[in-house]
């Protein structure tokens, strides 16, 4: 499978939507983007071309709480077909009713989770699989493309969630861990022993993550973090 890097390189997540339907020869494709910190509930980022009246209902009757697909996702950082997920019977009558709203009966799902724990899910649905009765062969075969689609179109969601800012700061992993044990209360000499390093490390891990984020205290860098889903 060849995926041309202007697919999902060009334009907005929702013009990529478009290409990408079409490029996979699926009905409906949606992108959750599911946030870290303060944000993480108040600002869900999703794109997605389903009907607008079935987006609607799902909207209106707080699906999200028991959507089968995002369930199934919380468990697996694996890709996975929805033939493979036991419903029970709210998410079977949820199911019947997206259907009813043309949504077609098959679907897949891949994920990617980046290194400060941000993940995306990105959810293919058509009315029949390609090459067989489930989508599980064209998983097999594509996983590795799949994979690549799924960490290119989370850096695009992203870019498009923090495009009022000037740049998105880009902290290492250990910046991050130290910042969220500060988050959490820990003293540096508690994060050192946490995470076997010296203090004199630790302080240095935080005054970097404090310049990155243009703060001038540790507390504003922690809030500054937390509200970019950086830690």
């Amino acid at each position: 499978m060849q995926l041309r890097s202007d697919i999902i390189l060009s334009g907005s997540v929702q013009e990529s939507i478009a290409l990408l339907t079409d490029f996979f020869e699926v009905e409906f494709f949606t992108l959750h983007l599911f946030r870290n910190g303060k944000e993480a509930n108040n600002t869900p980022y999703v794109r997605t071309n389903y009907p607008d009246g079935w987006v609607a209902q799902y909207l209106m009757n707080d699906f999200v709480k028991i959507d089968p697909v995002l369930m199934h996702a919380e468990g697996t950082d694996d890709p996975f077909c929805w033939s493979e997920i036991t419903l029970d019977l709210p998410q079977m009558q949820l199911m019947e009713k997206a259907i009813a709203s043309g949504i077609g009966q098959t679907g897949f799902t891949v994920s990617y989770r980046d290194p400060v724990n941000r993940r995306s899910i990105l959810s293919f649905n058509a009315q029949q699989a390609q090459g067989g009765d489930t989508w599980k062969p064209f998983l097999e075969e594509n996983g590795e493309a799949l994979q690549g689609l799924a960490e290119d179109l989370h850096m695009k969601a992203l870019a498009e969630v923090f495009s009022e800012m000037e740049e998105l700061p880009q902290l290492s992993p250990r910046e991050s861990e130290c910042l969220k044990w500060t988050a959490e209360g820990k003293a540096h000499t508690e994060i050192a022993i946490i995470l076997g390093l010296s203090e004199h490390t630790v302080r240095s891990y935080l005054k970097v993550a404090r310049i990155k984020l243009d703060s001038v205290s540790l507390a504003q860098a922690v809030a500054k973090a937390s509200q970019m889903g950086l830690i």
